[in-house]
């Protein structure tokens, strides 16, 4: 059962905004079903490291409220919170194509084509920015860099890297610009793309969705 990115993106603003409203129980086990269809749509290296980086961010998260002497359930239930709303995103990139999500901004969303533009670009370059840190890192080893000593020889050292893969998004972005204005991009480009009709399984979803979001409500009165 597919849904649309119309579908997909107000599920994903729907769970970032009852993870603040539901039981730590039912935070839990929404964490649960992310993490199995995340690994359902894609579970190869760049994810398992996607996961693996968002568990050292709730552990650092969790272990700086507790510096700062916060209960340890506030903690631990504000890291959840917190990693299940960034889970979502990931299942949302995972799960659906920038060109959509772009579509479903400015059809459904009525969000202006540049800012849509703007925002899937910068979500697009996320994992090709990281390809070539790793690429001009091998191409700085093999010349001889490296990153010993203390955290700040190791910033200093790190520069080598910086500079080149700044200069690499710099003449990426040129590329991409070039390639926008000669393919003659504006305010029809999404108009132009075949639209995103809403189906059984959409419907299904946004009744999920609302029935989940007025759940104080059913609690209260029923």
């Amino acid at each position: 059962m597919r849904v649309t990115a119309f579908t997909q993106l107000i599920t994903v603003l729907a769970v970032t905004a009852l993870v603040f409203i539901l039981p730590v129980q039912l935070v839990s086990f929404v964490l649960v079903v992310e993490l199995v269809l995340l690994l359902y749509i894609r579970h190869d290296r760049m994810t398992m490291a996607a996961i693996g980086a968002l568990a050292v961010f709730t552990g650092m998260m969790i272990l700086l409220q507790l510096l700062f002497r916060s209960p340890l359930e506030t903690a631990l239930a504000g890291g959840l919170r917190m990693l299940v709303m960034t889970m979502a995103f990931l299942c949302l990139l995972a799960a659906t194509k920038i060109q959509d999500i772009a579509q479903a901004l400015v059809e459904r969303f009525r969000l202006p084509c540049e800012y849509a533009f703007m925002l899937t670009t910068a979500l697009r370059f996320v994992p090709d920015f990281l390809a070539d840190s790793a690429v001009t890192l091998d191409a700085q080893s093999c010349r001889g860099y490296s990153n010993r000593g203390n955290v700040f020889k190791r910033m200093y050292s790190y520069l080598v890297v910086i500079k080149p893969l700044v200069m690499r998004a710099v003449a990426k972005s040129d590329t991409l610009a070039l390639s926008m204005e000669l393919k003659g991009f504006g305010a029809n480009t999404y108009k132009n793309m075949k639209k995103q009709e809403l189906g059984t399984g959409d419907y299904l979803m946004l009744t999920i969705v609302f029935l989940l979001s007025t759940y104080k409500f059913w609690v209260k009165y029923i």
